[in-house]
């Protein structure tokens, strides 16, 4: 028994350290230099009448909201795997 804690300890783990580093990628790639990308009202960099730091930012909270849900769904598959009822 105490193995199988261990272990679930260590995929609980694995997959949280999993989810984070692809979250920080997703900040630090998509949403944050989207600042410097703002086009003013006259620009040619804007798509569909919005600037493209606008779109980065919509695209990284997307990408925030499936990364839960996913993350959620990878726990509960864990939870399932090692016997966790909640």
């Amino acid at each position: 028994m105490q193995a199988s804690i261990a272990a679930y300890k260590r995929t609980f783990t694995a997959a949280t350290l999993v989810f984070f580093l692809i979250w920080l990628v997703i900040a630090l790639l998509v949403h944050l230099p989207a600042k410097s990308l703002w086009a003013p009202p006259a620009s040619s960099a804007r798509i569909n009448g919005a600037p493209l730091n606008w779109w980065m930012i919509q695209i990284s909270i997307a990408l925030g909201v499936i990364l839960a849900f996913a993350y959620a769904i990878t726990i509960n598959k864990i939870d399932e795997k090692y016997g966790i009822k909640a």
